[in-house]
């Protein structure tokens, strides 16, 4: 990755990077190795990191873990992180984070959850107990997703967190919106005509859109009984790539910045709009499951929580009108995938597609069909693709990379508003309330088995028991 010239050119100031949760997943797995290429690769060194968390009682001990998991020299970095052990139940964390933020430089703080939203309201009162002590010339905060469990949930959220600060100063992390290829939707629309206005129900039949997890729930059962994979995965990365797809989008700006301004900030509006006219399917369209041994590993035998959720979404619109969004995520399923398909009418039984992966890798593919070698008068189906790899080398950021760019130079271009969180849960908040209501229980399927694929016809009905595996389908 080439070098590119750091955040001076914006605003050149100390910010201070204050991340509650570090020794987490999340943060070790994502967060610091993005931190990590900011920093070499593209210069950007006016940084400084507290990090919190309980793992740990001395500040060496932590740094040696940070680079035993990296396994790479990164001592410049390192020298600027300082860890903080401590419960945010600790009457004494705000006073000495003040300390620290007083010691790394009172330019700009950002507060940085990486936590389970249950602890959300514990790491605000620390924060602003810390503000009262410590006054930075500017602050944010960025917190990760779910952004709370219901509606009613992120409203008390959203109140807390402007309790302490302005809407301009949140900044609400969806990871998938970071990716080169989610970005790309905006691209391919606004810049290729022809694709804006093929993508309407008087040439699309259906869209898929998927994304597949081969890991189970892991370290985060506590987390996953609390949330389940409707609020962990559709409530926002799903209905982020329906909404990027489907709103209608105009040309794409020139370089004026206040002219792209405009363009992103009604690609924005756009996008909650268009969450109001989303239709939920028939109680009977709506399907749940749970894998094999879910139970078992939550350590909960009655647990009815699903790793997987499949439906169909309807647009009331005319662009729309008719057309199905069938929306997947599953967890333990045969391949890691996230995809969105768009299936055009076609003459023949293969389908003409545009394939939009997310991953395992950043591509796009075509398929349509061409004439066949020999002499006859022949078609067969075939792929042109675009992979980011192929056309650009390795100079692709990752996503995180990205949102964390953003969020140093203040950028909310592709954080969801506040808006667009509140529609997409008053969509699972009705969604949930037919499941309570129809009474709707989770299909057990088996672990590493199940693709994409098995749904877009019709869902399978598992019939398994939680001894065995065989015979899984009717």
């Amino acid at each position: 990755m080439a070098p590119r010239q750091g955040l001076c050119s914006l605003e050149c100031k100390m910010k201070t990077l204050i991340f509650f949760g570090a020794t987490g997943n999340l943060f070790t797995q994502k967060i610091f190795p993005a931190l990590s290429s900011l920093f070499y690769h593209y210069e950007i060194r006016d940084l400084a990191l507290i990090a919190l968390g309980r793992r740990f009682s001395k500040e060496g001990d932590y740094r040696r873990f940070l680079q035993k998991i990296h396994q790479r020299e990164e001592k410049e970095l390192l020298e600027r992180v300082f860890y903080l052990p401590g419960d945010l139940e600790n009457p004494e964390i705000p006073s000495k984070l003040s300390q620290l933020i007083n010691k790394t430089g009172k330019e700009e703080a950002i507060f940085y959850l990486s936590l389970p939203p249950s602890l959300y309201n514990s790491a605000l009162k620390t924060i602003e107990k810390t503000l009262s002590l410590s006054s930075p010339s500017t602050k944010k905060v960025a917190l990760e997703k779910p952004f709370g469990s219901s509606e009613k949930d992120f409203e008390e959220l959203e109140k807390a967190l402007k309790k302490i600060f302005r809407e301009e100063e949140i900044f609400y992390v969806d990871h998938y919106l970071g990716k080169a290829t989610v970005q790309n939707l905006i691209i391919l629309k606004a810049e290729n005509l022809f694709i804006e206005k093929l993508l309407s129900r008087s040439f699309v039949k259906e869209v898929r859109i998927a994304v597949s997890e081969k890991e189970g729930v892991g370290e985060r059962k506590k987390f996953y009984e609390e949330t389940g994979a409707i609020k962990d995965v559709f409530q926002n990365h799903l209905l982020q790539l329906l909404t990027l797809l489907a709103i209608d989008i105009p040309p794409l700006c020139e370089e004026d910045r206040k002219e792209c301004q405009r363009f992103l900030e009604n690609v924005g509006q756009a996008k909650s709009h268009l969450l109001t006219e989303i239709q939920l399917p028939p109680p009977e369209a709506i399907y749940l499951g749970q894998y094999q041994n879910y139970q078992e590993e939550v350590e909960n035998p009655h647990s009815q929580i699903e790793t997987l959720v499949y439906l169909p979404l309807y647009i009331s619109s005319e662009r729309w009108q008719g057309v199905p969004f069938r929306m997947l995520t599953g967890k333990r399923m045969a391949e890691r995938e996230s995809f969105l398909e768009v299936v055009f009418h076609s003459h023949f039984p293969e389908d003409n597609l545009l394939r939009i992966e997310i991953q395992p890798e950043e591509r796009i593919d075509l398929l349509i069909r061409v004439k066949t070698p020999g002499m006859g008068l022949y078609s067969s189906p075939t792929r042109l693709n675009f992979t980011y790899s192929g056309s650009f080398g390795a100079n692709t950021p990752e996503a995180y990379e990205k949102i964390i760019y953003d969020l140093l130079a203040g950028d909310r271009t592709l954080f969801p508003d506040s808006t667009f969180i509140r529609h997409a849960w008053q969509i699972v908040d009705r969604l949930v309330s037919i499941i309570h209501k129809e009474g709707i229980k989770p299909h057990l399927y088996p672990v590493d088995t199940l693709t994409p694929g098995d749904f877009w016809i019709s869902p399978p009905q598992i019939t398994i028991s939680r001894k065995t595996s065989h015979d899984y389908r009717e």
